[in-house]
């Protein structure tokens, strides 16, 4: 047996020297492993959802958008991160960073606090011409000098019952829409398509508000509606009207007849109006007075009722109005998928009741006929009482030997009141996702919006402890956890003592 001498002098200082160039030489051979791993994984690395209901969680529709793409996309954040919208805006930084990093070659994305770096935000504002622009939480989009912008407002879906039923005052976030307008904004920037709405006027219709519109003195406006139009639609409007020679020309994708008020229309204007339909054309129709379009409508199998409907059915009432009222029941028409899923009502005041084709069988070639909301089945028309249809879809695809020189096949919406989207309502219910739902509907913008890419729902969970349960938990945070420590440590201590 080595005597402790010998043990010591066997260890030499020349061996502890291989040791150590050894042990240095596995550190730095283990460093160059890690460092050409995570090297060979920035290119080649697979990023899972692991939760199925995840608000960023993107959409094939989506995945397969980004991974076509060419182009670069620059998004650009303009939040105030830490606001009123704090939440929000950690929603659309957590779905633009999936955006990216789906696509991290041509999809870019930044943040632009306006509250902490204002000079940069006002060259922002200057450079896009958005100086003017009041609403200042929101995203842009470019691509090769084509931009959208996609309002904080228009990004959630909101649930309305608890207010409506007077539990609650507070107007709770259900749905993050982020997915549906970033998408669509993509696609808009990098896939550009003209697009042109008209404005019928000359028979007090509902100005879109423009000061040099033709019709701009009159009383009750649309400007929130074309805002819409050109900030979600991508629309550009005009205004137009058919008297004389003029006809609708042959860049108009869209016509809004606005609640005409005054006058009826001529029938050369309906004539124009009948031929436009018949070649594929496409029409907003709101309609609270008879104006003279009616025998086109009734054409296509549609009837207006002659009086205003007043809804008995308290719980669908605004205050003591029976004449001011939400919708009781929504339709299953595609358009309607996003409020009928979250039963977010539209407002509608003094509507005429929209009635459909009466005829049980449809022949072929007919046009399809859609009821998109109802009243309760005690509201009256002041003859009857019952349940009436307020919104109706027409939709007609090409049909063999009939020019349809405008494209696709004819597409209208009717609805039996034009006061609910004038800037005094427009903002009220769901009022303002309708018209955002039915202007990508009638304009066929995207085909996304409206086949698998939809809103995401945020839950919440709420944590109930009585008292006594609260109490257990104070202790154990307070007295338990510390003194389970405080006992573990102190075994060791006596273990080691031994």
């Amino acid at each position: 047996m080595n005597t402790p001498n010998e043990s010591e002098s066997s260890f030499s200082s020349g061996r502890r020297w291989v040791i150590g160039i050894n042990s240095l030489l596995a550190i730095v051979a283990f460093l160059a492993i890690v460092v050409m791993a995570n090297y060979m994984a920035s290119g080649h690395f697979k990023r899972m959802q692991l939760g199925a209901s995840s608000v960023f969680k993107l959409s094939p529709q989506t995945e397969g958008l980004l991974r076509s793409l060419t182009n670069n996309i620059e998004a650009t954040i303009f939040f105030a991160p830490h606001g009123d919208e704090e939440d929000l805006y950690s929603l659309v930084s957590g779905l633009l960073s999936e955006y990216h990093n789906a696509n991290p070659k041509h999809i870019h994305v930044k943040t632009l606090d306006y509250t902490r770096f204002d000079a940069d935000a006002k060259a922002f504002l200057a450079s896009h011409k958005l100086s003017g622009l009041k609403e200042r939480d929101f995203v842009l989009f470019e691509s090769n000098g084509h931009t959208k912008i996609d309002y904080a407002k228009n990004l959630a879906e909101y649930d309305f019952s608890a207010v409506l039923a007077g539990r609650s005052k507070t107007v709770r976030r259900s749905a993050f829409r982020g997915e549906i307008f970033f998408t669509s904004a993509i696609l808009s920037v990098s896939f550009p398509r003209p697009l042109k709405t008209y404005f019928l006027y000359g028979h007090g219709e509902h100005a879109p508000g423009s000061s040099d519109d033709p019709a701009s003195k009159s009383s009750s406006t649309y400007s929130k509606f074309a805002g819409i139009l050109k900030d979600e639609a991508d629309s550009d409007w005009q205004m137009l009207s058919l008297e004389g020679t003029n006809a609708i020309p042959g860049d108009c994708q869209l016509i809004v007849v606005a609640g005409p008020q005054r006058s009826h229309f001529l029938p050369e204007e309906v004539g124009k109006i009948d031929e436009y339909l018949k070649q594929g054309g496409r029409m907003f129709a709101l309609l609270d007075k008879e104006c003279g379009i009616d025998e086109v409508l009734q054409s296509w199998g549609v009837k207006l009722g002659d009086t205003p409907l007043v809804e008995r059915d308290s719980r669908f009432r605004i205050g003591l109005s029976d004449k001011d009222f939400l919708t009781a029941r929504l339709g299953t028409h595609p358009l309607m998928k996003p409020l009928l899923t979250e039963q977010m009502p539209i407002r509608i005041a003094s509507p005429r009741a929209v009635y459909p084709p009466q005829k049980t069988s449809k022949a072929p070639g007919a046009p399809e006929v859609n009821v998109l909301a109802e009243t309760s089945d005690l509201a009256s028309d002041g003859k009857t009482t019952g349940k009436f249809p307020l919104m109706l879809a027409v939709e007609q695809g090409v049909i063999k030997g009939v020019n349809t020189t405008r494209g696709g096949g004819t597409r209208m919406i009717i609805v039996g009141d034009a006061d609910f989207l004038d800037d005094s309502m427009i903002d009220s219910v769901a009022n303002h996702y309708f018209a955002s739902l039915a202007l990508d509907w009638l304009l066929e913008r995207p085909e996304v919006l409206l086949n698998g890419v939809t809103a995401h729902p945020i839950r919440e969970y709420k944590l109930i402890l009585s008292g006594s349960q609260m109490m257990a938990l104070q202790w154990l945070f307070l007295a338990g956890l510390p003194g389970g420590i405080l006992v573990l440590g102190s075994l060791v201590w006596l273990r080691r003592r031994r």
